[in-house]
């Protein structure tokens, strides 16, 4: 069975339901699971337990920059302003960030979970280019989950 891949003229990036305009790229990190070294006297090889799990990061980047766009970026640039926290799970319809995949499926933080923004407000321009601005976040409290 051959693997279903993803088109990309069908993925965006939303805020609730407004989308992002201009986004050309985004990336999620993934999950990184601590470990705590917990070997004693008269180990010869160090002994680990699990330690608590880092959410990873949310990257948007090559994003068309657009001063109009009083929704979409804008909304993102308040988030590191204010700064306020990005919901998760099914509250993310409304007010988070959502990375989707298909036409119908998006990648959220988990209900319990949060998205902070730690990177906005940048600007790129070239002479001969387009000029672009990028978001970054940190995934808190939920991993990241595919919604339909």
């Amino acid at each position: 069975m051959p693997a279903t891949v993803l088109n990309g003229r069908f993925q965006k990036v939303t805020y609730g339901t407004t989308k992002v305009l201009g986004a050309g790229r985004f990336s999620i990190s993934g999950m990184t699971r601590k470990t705590i070294e917990s070997s004693e006297f008269g180990d010869d090889i160090d002994t680990f337990e699990f330690g608590t799990a880092d959410g990873g990061t949310i990257s948007i980047t090559d994003v068309l920059y657009d001063p109009t766009d009083t929704t979409g970026q804008a909304m993102l640039d308040a988030l590191i302003t204010t700064p306020l926290k990005s919901l998760g799970g099914i509250a993310a319809s409304s007010s988070g960030l959502r990375f989707y995949i298909n036409s119908t499926s998006s990648w959220r933080v988990g209900t319990s979970g949060h998205i902070l923004l730690t990177g906005a407000k940048r600007l790129e321009a070239d002479r001969n280019g387009l000029a672009k601005c990028s978001f970054d976040g940190q995934i808190s409290g939920a991993a990241m989950a595919v919604y339909n």
